[in-house]
């Protein structure tokens, strides 16, 4: 059964599917911390209000993924924020993570890219990983 875009059900598909990516085990065997990503809001879309989900990744891990609210960003190291368009051609498969931040189609709302970079394809797997998940789009997706 699919779940909506960016909400807990989806967040917890997807921190499974993390966790059952062996590429991913291997390129983040030394990350340590969550990540988030925010989809801005576009009511054409049919996305009202803000949508965040923050996977919290340590070693190649997943302990755990949730819709969250901007009072966690506090602890998320990372931060990438995208419109809702951005995020369906990045879960499309045709729009390389590291290369819509540097596009600016993403932007990097916290943490820094240089600090990124070295995990370049541990977060192209965690989008592999998202193209994985059942997901569903809210009426209006476009």
């Amino acid at each position: 059964m699919a779940a909506e875009i960016f909400t807990h059900e989806w967040a917890s598909l997807w921190a499974d599917s993390i966790n059952a990516n062996q590429s991913y085990k291997k390129a983040a065997a030394t990350w340590e911390g969550a990540i988030g990503m925010i989809m801005t809001p576009d009511p054409a879309m049919g996305i009202p209000a803000e949508r965040i989900v923050i996977a919290d990744l340590w070693h190649g891990d997943c302990r755990g993924a949730r819709a969250a609210t901007t009072a966690e960003f506090d602890e998320t190291p990372y931060l990438i924020s995208a419109e809702p368009a951005a995020w369906r051609s990045v879960l499309a498969g045709k729009t390389d993570p590291i290369v819509g931040l540097m596009g600016g189609k993403l932007k990097l709302a916290k943490g820094g890219l240089f600090a990124l970079l070295p995990y370049a394809k541990a977060a192209k797997e965690l989008v592999r990983s998202a193209i994985d998940v059942d997901t569903s789009f809210p009426d209006g997706w476009r």
